[in-house]
């Protein structure tokens, strides 16, 4: 027993990963730890997939940055995009079919460590004029498909720990949703504080970690394949890519008066 704990420490504390012709040995913790410096921060993309199993559903996009502090994410500026899949509304009215279309638009979200900034179809309709941002409360500075938070070291460090495979510098390995809300903040606010469906049940998940040769995440696949009741299954694909570490990143709040209040929106 002792070997195994040992092993698993020295996996996340000595990762080999890709760096030429001898391989270094890096702590990917670390590396990421030294990322979280304020005024700088990580660009990424990420692209959602959810979909009925044998169903239809909705691919997501988002692009932007993320901002560092001292202790991690603090703030992010996020574009997004939702498709639908071809005949998603066929069994919808056409006043229906044109309105849920309006779900296509792009949007974008600024989330800060006391507010979020919302524009585009999650501001909904029917704001006042010259009014293009509802301020909410705030959400975790993530992309909201990203599953995984990649910015959170103890998370990080357990996931490599017990992952299945670690190899020139790519880990991979599992996990369930109720072990995902355990461990990261980031999974508890998106998906519930047990990690389960609101049929109780509980969802399987796979990932794999690209790591550079300073050991920082590159590339993040995450897939979760959520029972909800019914036989009914819902699977989540996420795909992360994560460049310009260290890049100068500063996130700030829309012109004031484009601002509107989220209990003052009337619909």
């Amino acid at each position: 027993m002792k070997r195994a704990i040992a092993g698993a420490m020295l996996i996340v504390g000595a990762l080999l990963v890709p760096g030429g012709p001898a391989q270094a040995k890096v702590d990917p913790i670390k590396a990421l730890k030294a990322q979280f410096v304020a005024g700088r921060g990580v660009k990424l993309k990420t692209v959602l997939q959810v979909r009925v199993k044998g169903g239809k559903g909705t691919v997501t996009q988002e692009m932007g940055a993320v901002q560092f502090g001292p202790k991690g994410a603090v703030a992010s500026d996020l574009t997004e995009k939702t498709r639908y899949d071809k005949g998603y509304f066929s069994e919808s009215s056409k006043d229906e079919r044109e309105a849920k279309k309006s779900l296509e638009r792009p949007g974008r979200v600024i989330s800060l460590p006391k507010v979020t900034y919302v524009q585009g179809p999650r501001a909904g309709e029917g704001l006042p004029e010259g009014k293009y941002w509802v301020r909410k409360r705030p959400i975790p500075p993530v992309p909201s498909g990203i599953i995984i938070s990649v910015f959170e070291p103890n998370t990080v460090k357990t996931l490599i720990a017990k992952a299945a495979s670690v190899r020139g510098g790519v880990v991979k390995g599992s996990t369930t949703s109720a072990k995902m809300a355990a461990l990261s903040p980031v999974f508890r606010k998106q998906f519930g504080p047990g990690g389960k469906s609101e049929s109780g049940q509980i969802s399987k998940i796979t990932y794999t970690f690209l790591l550079n040769s300073q050991g920082l995440v590159t590339r993040l696949s995450v897939k979760l394949r959520m029972p909800v009741g019914g036989g009914t299954i819902v699977d989540y694909s996420s795909d992360t890519r994560l460049y310009n570490w260290g890049a100068k990143v500063s996130v700030s709040a829309p012109p004031p008066d484009a601002v509107i209040d989220e209990k003052d929106v009337n619909r």
